[in-house]
């Protein structure tokens, strides 16, 4: 009967009633009661300094270590500055300002540096702070010398050691007495004048002679490069400026021969001497001036230029040097701005020099080929002459040419001009199409067409970023189309 009553009991119950509930214990409720403080008095310190300090004073007699931490950083937040805050979390104080740490210090003082040296209009430059427009000398490898100017690093190691240069050449401070003598060093002796153009007659052994804006690579005498070549060459140049609307960035070299033979024989190379052709194109055939696109230097750099040949040994061919080393320079002035790079290291590490490069080279030209050959043209053949006495015409080379031109039949299309097929197999046409582009160049230039004349700023603008083909290629269409508009104006300007 009990035992019934007792299993009855059992099982009638709720299951609440018989389990067993966790005894409620100082060790629990305490803490609880502890964070409800904290959080109580933080609410009642709000935003107010000096009761989140008490606060902070009352986590530390707690040893609330964590919460303390929080409360100076809370505090921190509405007084930065705030001293006793700053020394309890440990922080450091320097230069006015507090900081978390030393290395926060040291990274301090390194923007402040920083900031100072910027503010003073320096850069910082291969561990050094320099003025910012000192920069781009730098880059080039520049120094200053001892007046101000900037020159090669190189060259300043030399001038300081007593080296001093004759043309291209350093001459050693034990030598510089031959100079003063009034000689000339040809390999390893030193000649007079007279020698030394005899010397430098020879081919491989030619003068290269610095002017200001160019290198004159010559085997003719010397005083015909400096007193009848650099005459026509410097006003060419400044033509090319205008034309061009930028300048090469260093000097450019033009090589000028002493005869017609010298110049077939430059072009063709020789096997016997071992001497490498200076073009692909056979334009040597063809006219008298012409881009050396395969010429390189006994270490194998690219040293492409202009090529043509002052021959003194009768009138004719005297006053024809005028206009060839003019059109060769021109040649050298667009290759300057427009190397081929890419196709030529493409052929130095494949060591081919075949159809294939000769065809990447003229590709990778972002310089129009009628406007490289009307701007050798226009100098060559549309210049004004301004070596004329009183009483000259200075546009008798223009007439000149019209006059050449006419004979040969006239100007032909100009979309013909424009495609500019150049056939070097065909003297006569090639000579004619020179002519032709040099025309249009000259009305361009020359013409004071308005509209022409704002386009060709446009080619000019997009030759300043020879990277970017799209544009040039665009400015240039739109030049072409221009001046085909005006071609009534062009033939009325050339007198057609």
């Amino acid at each position: 009967m009990l035992t019934s009553l007792l299993f009855l009991l059992t099982n009638t119950l709720p299951r609440a009633a018989i389990a067993t509930a966790p005894p409620t214990t100082h060790a629990t409720a305490e803490p609880q009661k502890e964070a409800d403080e904290f959080s109580k008095r933080k609410k009642e310190a709000g935003k107010d300094v000096s009761k989140l300090w008490k606060l902070y004073e009352w986590c530390k007699e707690q040893k609330k270590e964590k919460e303390a931490k929080s409360t100076l950083k809370d505090l921190l937040k509405l007084e930065p500055t705030h001293k006793e805050a700053n020394i309890a979390l440990g922080n450091l104080f320097f230069d006015g300002k507090w900081f978390e740490n030393q290395a926060k210090i040291e990274e301090y003082k390194k923007q402040k540096v920083i900031d100072e040296k910027l503010a003073q209009g320096l850069l910082e430059y291969k561990g050094e702070w320099v003025p910012k427009e000192d920069v781009p000398f730098l880059e080039k490898g520049l120094v200053k010398d001892d007046i101000g100017n900037w020159v090669d690093g190189e060259v300043a190691k030399k001038l300081k050691e007593g080296f001093v240069k004759q043309d291209l050449t350093w001459i050693s401070p034990a030598e510089k007495e031959n100079i003063e003598k009034g000689l000339w060093k040809c390999g390893d002796k030193w000649l007079s004048l007279a020698d030394a153009d005899k010397f430098h007659a020879e081919l491989d052994q030619e003068w290269r002679i610095p002017f200001e804006r160019f290198n004159v690579w010559t085997t003719c005498e010397r005083d015909l490069v400096t007193a009848k070549m650099k005459r026509q060459l410097d006003p060419a140049i400044e033509d090319l400026d205008r034309i061009y609307g930028v300048k090469p960035s260093e000097n450019i070299d033009v090589y000028i021969l002493r005869s017609l033979d010298q110049y077939n024989a430059v072009a063709a190379g020789s096997e016997e001497d071992e001497r490498q052709p200076t073009e692909m194109m056979g334009m040597s055939s063809a006219y008298n001036a012409h881009l050396g696109d395969i010429m390189f230097d006994d270490k194998f750099n690219s040293t492409n230029m202009g090529v043509s040949y002052w021959d003194t040994t009768s009138e004719a061919l005297n006053k024809w040097g005028v206009h060839n080393v003019r059109h060769a320079i021109g040649q050298s002035y667009a290759e300057a701005l427009d190397p081929s790079s890419d196709a030529i290291t493409a052929m130095l590490k494949t060591g081919r020099m075949d159809n294939s490069y000769a065809k990447k080279f003229y590709a990778e030209k972002k310089i129009p080929a009628w406007f490289r050959y009307g701007a050798a043209a226009y100098v060559e053949r549309y210049y004004k002459d301004t070596t004329l006495g009183i009483g000259g015409n200075p546009t008798w080379t223009k007439e000149w040419s019209v006059a050449n031109l006419l004979k040969a039949g006239g100007l032909r299309p100009l979309k013909q001009v424009f495609e500019c097929k150049i056939k070097p197999t065909d003297a006569v046409d090639t000579s004619k199409l020179i002519n032709e582009t040099g025309l249009v160049m000259a009305f361009i230039v020359d013409g004071n067409c308005a509209p022409v004349v704002e386009k060709h700023k446009a080619l000019q603008a997009a030759f300043k970023n020879m990277k970017d083909r799209k544009t040039i290629d665009e400015a240039n269409k739109a030049l072409e189309a221009e001046v085909i508009k005006h071609e009534v104006e062009l033939r009325k300007f050339g007198g057609l």
